[in-house]
């Protein structure tokens, strides 16, 4: 059994995280849906901003949403927070302690649900990430990335595990993959479990397993214009059933074959807000990837003299330049606002 050897090397090891402070389920479920797809590093400082707001979870079920989403702002994979909050409308004082109730939730999944049980109610479960699979391929010695392997190294987790401390056995895989095996460096001779591993007896432990070709995401052009009147400047929040749901953002859209980015800035605006700009200034040019897409963005900015014809389907806001900061926007529109604080 390898939890003996592994949990030993935690115990002298294991990472101070915030979310370890206290093992209750609100603070294990906010940090394991935060995790998903984001560093360490970038989720502490906004777990510690978020306990502080909403320190439980009656406190994030009692706040607005728009107030929520800001918190999140920047952190990205916003459906995240969405099914957050819906999570927090539809539970009572506390989340269910048993699978079959928590799976049902908005945004819990098998390995977020497992994880919860194990380290929140020290409940049996072993919660299978990216670390924890990457770590049993290599000891076990699976190249191949197939379902079948994945089915082997989960129940070679579980048949492994500590019942006494499943918390911390799945803490401890955690730990074990993100400092001493990831993807890319191994620090073998600091491993516990390296006379178990067969992918330390092949002397090449990164090629394990073999890992899929990423394929390459494809880039849009994209005009937009901050739309500038009496000193305020036009935002318009997106839908909710849109990717970025939630969000504030400034006018326009993906500029078409045919078009120049000029061209398609007026078309876009007169789509948007039936405004008519007719000499829209040329700022600057914003790159930004998100998960699945790149934007390559032409910015500009327009003058109305008047915004009587001013027609918007979703809602809208006119304000000031200091106030859109209360906003939550995509990481792209703060990336505008710096050009046109240096044009200031």
């Amino acid at each position: 059994m390898i939890h003996n050897k592994l949990l030993q090397w935690f115990d002298q090891n294991k990472r101070d995280l915030p979310w370890r402070h206290g093992r209750n389920p609100y603070r294990v479920w906010v940090s394991e849906i935060m995790l998903q797809q984001t560093q360490v590093k970038t989720v502490i400082p906004y777990f510690q901003n978020w306990m502080k707001k909403y320190p439980t979870l009656k406190s994030l079920k009692d706040a607005e949403y728009d107030d929520v989403i800001k918190m999140w702002e920047g952190l990205g994979y916003y459906s995240r927070c969405k099914n957050m909050y819906k999570t927090s409308q539809l539970v009572n004082s506390s989340l269910p302690n048993n699978y079959q109730d928590l799976i049902k939730l908005p945004g819990i999944g098998d390995y977020t649900a497992k994880t919860i049980l194990s380290i929140a109610f020290e409940q049996p479960f072993v919660g299978v990430d990216t670390n924890l699979e990457r770590v049993g391929y290599r000891i076990l010695g699976l190249k191949s990335k197939t379902k079948r392997n994945h089915n082997r190294v989960v129940k070679f987790l579980e048949e492994n595990q500590n019942k006494n401390r499943p918390g911390d056995y799945n803490e401890a895989l955690m730990d074990l993959g993100s400092s001493l095996c990831s993807s890319q460096t191994t620090v073998c001779n600091e491993c516990p479990l390296t006379k178990e591993c067969k992918a330390y007896a092949s002397l090449s432990p990164t090629s394990y397993p073999k890992n899929k070709i990423s394929k390459k995401i494809p880039e849009y052009n994209i005009a937009i214009s901050l739309i500038k009147h009496e000193n305020k400047f036009l935002i318009t929040k997106r839908s909710n059933t849109k990717f970025l749901a939630g969000l504030w953002e400034f006018p326009g859209g993906k500029i078409e074959k045919s078009e120049t980015p000029r061209d398609a800035i007026i078309r876009e605006v007169k789509e948007e807000t039936n405004l008519d700009i007719l000499n829209p200034i040329y700022l600057g040019n914003v790159k930004h990837k998100y998960s699945h897409f790149g934007v390559n963005i032409s910015l500009f900015i327009s003058f109305p003299k008047s915004i009587k014809k001013l027609k918007i389907k979703q809602e809208y806001k006119l304000i000031s330049l200091k106030d859109i900061y209360n906003y939550p926007l995509p990481k792209a529109n703060h990336k505008m606002l710096d050009i046109l604080k240096k044009l200031d």
